[in-house]
């Protein structure tokens, strides 16, 4: 069930990084990113175990990807709103 309400949370996202405050919404949604990359980076440090290394490393990936698409998605929904 979850599943089916993500579509709707994230184009909640995608207008609050494209409304008067996205400035806030990017810090928000990058704070939530940037300590996930920190957790990650701790599990990483601290060891894992050899089959659990591949997947971290994957998420590990997905949020940077994830950030920099945050950061984009502000920037444009920013110009968006200019134009």
């Amino acid at each position: 069930m979850e599943a089916v309400n993500e579509p709707v949370r994230l184009l909640e996202i995608e207008k609050e990084l494209a409304g008067p405050d996205r400035e806030a919404a990017l810090v928000k949604y990058d704070r939530v990113l940037s300590d996930l990359a920190a957790r990650i980076e701790s599990a990483m440090d601290a060891g894992l175990p050899p089959d659990e290394f591949p997947k971290v490393a994957e998420l590990k990936e997905a949020n940077i990807l994830a950030r920099k698409i945050l950061r984009l998605t502000a920037r444009v929904g920013g110009g968006a709103q200019k134009a």
